[in-house]
């Protein structure tokens, strides 16, 4: 029953030659890779997983500076893992976490430490956290619950509905007459974060999200690489894969997909992932790995075909090798490149809600 089983999410997933096609013995090899790798990734889930947990505060944020983004992010992982808010082994930690974003969100919407100023986790942490109570919203059954989150999470789309600048993206702050003073990365994180909302029920102003496709666009170059912010680009961005993961992602995701800047994208990831060109000429490494690493994965994911049949494997061995025996991943954040580098290994597991959507086509299989 387990080979059996092993075979279909091998095929499906992978892409691989149906059982009709091979051999015995390159069935039972290719079974056996595949059971390996699938041990290894649920194996590296688990550990970092519980990481997160040992990591958990008794108020219900992440031992943290950057406490909203990082308890945004293990909420992430723990739903990703298997569990919702209120079954699985981490359905008690995701309540917590849910309690201590909805009690770190000030009365205009605005998600951050300390309900005042800017927090360390500024607009970044924001997106983060309004994902997950988006996420966590679309997963429980308990009706109280499920009403204090949609409260906070409506207060949260509206900050970011709210905060959109002129240009159709976002700053690094809550301050919509600030002109792309931050990251493209920023905007990636709101329109995650609406995204999710939307298809959960919650009203997204349709204006706000036409801008955000127009902004896109722009920042994505014709050959295909995402600039740093509005005033960069065209200035030297070639080579970004750390802006152009999470462009090439969320340009599949808003059913821009069709656009020829689209899979020059995702082109450019698979030539510039170090985990698929170590060893060749000119291959080189991904600064902000784990940021990185996420988006990039989801953008692959997302794409689908003989580039995710590559990527999986590669991205699970270079992760499963970097994780610590503790299991965090070179955690100097708190929890931030933990949950990313464990909410990548999820991708392909279809728990959360945002693996399961998007307009590219074929979502890995």
């Amino acid at each position: 029953m387990m080979q059996r089983w092993l075979l279909l999410w091998m095929v499906l997933l992978l892409g691989v030659p149906p059982i009709h096609a091979m051999s015995s013995a390159d069935k039972a090899d290719e079974l056996a890779r595949q059971a390996a790798l699938q041990s290894k990734a649920e194996g590296a889930i688990r550990k970092a997983c519980r990481w997160l947990v040992r990591n958990q505060n008794r108020d219900g944020g992440l031992k943290s500076q950057y406490a909203v983004a990082a308890t945004g992010l293990a909420g992430l992982s723990w739903l990703a893992a298997g569990s919702t808010p209120e079954a699985g082994p981490y359905s008690l930690n995701i309540r917590r976490a849910v309690d201590f974003i909805i009690k770190s969100q000030g009365r205009g919407g605005f998600i951050t430490e300390g309900r005042g100023g800017y927090g360390n986790s500024s607009m970044y942490g924001h997106g983060f956290a309004t994902l997950f109570l988006a996420e966590a919203y679309g997963m429980t059954r308990d009706a109280e619950l499920a009403t204090r989150i949609r409260q906070s999470l409506q207060r949260a789309v509206h900050l970011i509905e709210s905060t959109q600048n002129q240009f159709g993206g976002w700053n690094g702050t809550p301050d919509a007459r600030q002109t792309d003073d931050g990251s493209g990365a920023v905007a990636i994180m709101q329109i995650s974060a609406l995204r999710a909302a939307e298809s959960c029920g919650v009203h997204v102003k349709k204006k706000s999200v036409e801008k955000a496709k127009k902004y896109l666009l722009a920042m994505t170059s014709s050959n295909g690489w995402y600039a740093y912010n509005w005033h960069s680009r065209g200035q030297g961005n070639e080579g970004r894969a750390g802006t152009t993961g999470p462009g090439i992602y969320m340009l599949g995701a808003m059913n821009l997909h069709n656009d020829p800047k689209y899979e020059k994208g995702i082109k450019n990831l698979m030539r510039t992932c170090p985990f698929l060109t170590a060893g060749r000429r000119g291959s080189g490494q991904w600064y902000w790995f784990y940021y990185t690493c996420f988006y990039a994965s989801l953008a692959i994911y997302q794409h689908g075909g003989d580039e995710w049949a590559k990527w999986y494997p590669a991205m699970v061995s270079s992760l499963v090798k970097r994780q610590r025996a503790d299991g965090s991943f070179e955690d100097q954040y708190g929890g931030v490149y933990t949950g990313l580098g464990t909410l990548t290994l999820c991708i392909a597991y279809r728990y959360l809600p945002m693996f399961q959507e998007g307009g590219a086509g074929r979502e890995g299989r």
